[in-house]
């Protein structure tokens, strides 16, 4: 079948599996993926995983947005009102459930390389899924606030943890001494570089905006803009979701007045990719692995939801957040797919190489967290939908309002 009617056929069973959830009051996310699970090797084979590697520029290019997007709602003012919580938040539930994790696996296993590195993963948290139920709900509130935040700044955390795990692990499978650089600084420059990257084209388009006025240019500059920004950042091994991120924060705050626009105009451009996106996201997900997570997949995801739903409460509670993050935010950060996948794999890449130790070790990860991504990505949207819904920031709507006109 010829990529364009591919395309077409998915985009539509997509939306049309969505609808169908939305109905159910399932959020729409879990329908795009279930359809994927269905379109991919676990069932029909429609979308082989030899397909989507063909087309992961689409993933790439989805997660872009998804980045953009999110930096959108960074604002300062929302930094300076809740900055403290953010940061004692994000501390709290990254560390706890790395420290589960670690301990549940080594308890397990007896396998201290093996537990540090897991618990590195399970601190990553999966913004994609968890921010397209925030915006399918129109959300607003303190708790949307925290969660948008938490997401967008889980993968820098997350990448210095792996630092520092993945220096340990080296030493104790292959000897030697610990490495800064594997620790500290390659995490480090791979989270400012972002960050400048994404500030330096988002101050380029700020000066073009100034001459740019109408809807339709300025919806091809900020397309343009995450593509190059994209293209730069896989270039030079910087991370896609925070270069994406550090444009959308850095735009929606140089001049707010003059820059709000460019969300808009991308949102309502962006839903095609994203149904693309959880399609190829579930298509990925592989139903035969569910048996082989065997009791320490299941430690796993229970240490890692334990350590997410406890961190959260205590980071809230110790910093003052309002009672609606203290008691609901846990339930929004269960989520995981990209960057724990990514990671995963470079455990498999590197720890390969050192015989039949290393080998076990990286297949064990990369085993582990295909299948727990399949579970957490199932009950991740209808936790979060639970969550704003718990904490009254779902709008409600009338019978004569239209979705679209809640921004």
């Amino acid at each position: 079948m010829h990529i364009l009617l591919t395309l077409g056929v998915i985009m539509a069973l997509g939306l049309a599996a969505g609808r169908l959830f939305e109905r159910f009051g399932i959020p729409q996310v879990v329908g795009y993926i279930v359809m994927g699970v269905l379109l991919g090797d676990s069932v029909t084979h429609f979308l082989p995983v030899k397909m989507l590697d063909n087309l992961s520029d689409l993933t790439s290019i989805a997660l872009a947005f998804i980045g953009f997007m999110v930096g959108g709602e960074l604002k300062y003012t929302l930094f300076k009102k809740y900055g403290k919580q953010f940061f004692s938040i994000l501390l709290s539930e990254g560390l706890l459930a790395m420290l589960l994790v670690s301990t549940l696996t080594i308890l397990l296993t007896k396998n201290i390389a093996l537990g540090i590195l897991l618990g590195a993963l399970s601190s990553a948290t999966a913004p994609a899924a968890t921010v397209d139920v925030l915006w399918e709900y129109h959300s607003k509130g303190p708790l949307t606030s925290t969660i948008l935040a938490i997401v967008a700044l889980d993968d820098g955390l997350a990448l210095i943890l792996y630092g520092f795990a993945f220096a340990f692990a080296n030493v104790i499978v292959a000897g030697g001494e610990l490495s800064l650089k594997i620790m500290l600084l390659q995490p480090l420059a791979e989270i400012f570089g972002s960050l400048f990257l994404g500030a330096a084209i988002a101050f380029f388009m700020d000066r073009v905006f100034r001459l740019v006025k109408t809807r339709d240019d300025r919806l091809v500059i900020n397309v343009a803009a995450i593509f190059l920004a994209s293209g730069i950042a896989l270039h030079f091994d910087l991370s896609l979701i925070l270069t994406n991120m550090a444009v959308g924060l850095t735009l929606t705050n140089l001049h707010p007045d003059r820059n709000e626009s460019n969300f808009e105009i991308v949102k309502a451009f962006v839903p095609p990719i994203y149904i693309i996106f959880f399609l190829f996201v579930g298509a990925r997900l592989q139903l035969g692995l569910l048996p082989s997570m065997g009791v320490l997949g299941v430690l796993y995801v229970l240490g890692r939801t334990a350590g997410k739903w406890a961190g959260a409460f205590f980071g809230a509670s110790v910093s003052g957040a309002p009672t609606a993050v203290r008691k609901y935010l846990g339930f929004a950060l269960f989520s995981q797919a990209g960057v724990a996948i990514g990671l995963a794999l470079d455990i498999y890449q590197h720890f390969g190489q050192y015989g039949d130790a290393g080998a076990q070790l990286g297949g064990t990860i990369i085993n582990v967290i295909a299948a727990t991504t399949l579970v957490v990505q199932i009950i991740g949207p209808p936790s979060v939908k639970f969550a704003i819904s718990r904490a009254g920031e779902i709008p409600k709507l009338d019978s004569t309002t239209k979705m679209g006109e809640l921004q």
